[in-house]
């Protein structure tokens, strides 16, 4: 494992997600107890009006669990296009995008701070538990990208795993997320090391604050919010 200033590097986060691909959609339940599929409903509910023709991007789609929430919304010619940097994650998307009715899905393998998406191209921009993988200053090149992205008056939502502030509240959920879910994976998946990263990542993250910041230093209208008392964080709003 690279030590900790690489750890936001491009190819060392691919190559843990496409090393948890496997296990990651159950491990994910598990690890939350449900929590993180009832957070990514509340944060998509919170997206500002999708038309049904819109056509948008998920970032860090991983394998694709956004979809339904977006979907549903959407008629031809609206379109999701899943942007993500894991070839593994971006197969078992694919596997997924197979059983789907609907076709207006578009995967999209590539890096979002280093990407050839055209400026003012997306009606809405979403992502779901994937910005702890960024630094500060990788937060900040991705506000700029979804700022870029957006088109005038264009819409966006995107949460994440955070580090409550209440004290007792904190130390049970770190503790979780730093011991307990490493030897569940381990039991369970066979991936010890990899777990233990989410606990890292979300430690150094803390919250969506500084990315909160970022949007408003830019310009764009944000809206902070907490979930389940700070256990999630998210950001809400328009161009």
């Amino acid at each position: 494992m690279k030590k900790n200033s690489d750890i936001y590097d491009p190819e060392f986060v691919s190559g843990i997600f496409d090393r948890m691909s496997k296990t990651y959609g159950l491990a994910n339940l598990i690890i939350s107890f449900g929590f993180t599929s009832r957070w990514r409903r509340q944060c998509l509910n919170d997206l500002p009006e999708v038309k049904h023709n819109s056509i948008g991007y998920d970032l860090m789609s991983g394998m694709g669990e956004s979809w339904g929430n977006i979907q549903t919304k959407l008629t031809e010619p609206g379109q999701i296009i899943a942007v993500d940097i894991s070839d593994e994650m971006n197969r078992k998307a694919s596997e997924h995008l197979k059983r789907l009715r609907t076709k207006n899905i578009v995967l999209k393998k590539t890096n979002i701070l280093d990407n050839d998406i055209p400026d003012n191209s997306a009606d809405f921009v979403i992502s779901t538990f994937g910005i702890k993988t960024f630094n500060k200053d990788q937060q900040r090149k991705l506000a700029y990208e979804i700022r870029r992205i957006l088109k005038p008056k264009g819409s966006f939502a995107l949460i994440e795993i955070s580090k409550p502030k209440h004290y007792l509240l904190r130390w049970f959920y770190m503790f979780y997320l730093k011991i307990l879910i490493p030897i569940i994976g381990r039991i369970f998946m066979g991936n010890r090391d990899d777990y233990r990263m989410l606990g890292t990542y979300c430690s150094e993250f803390g919250n969506c604050m500084h990315f909160h910041t970022c949007l408003l230093d830019l310009g764009v209208k944000s809206s902070y919010k907490n979930y389940f008392w700070g256990c999630a964080s998210g950001v809400f709003g328009t161009k």
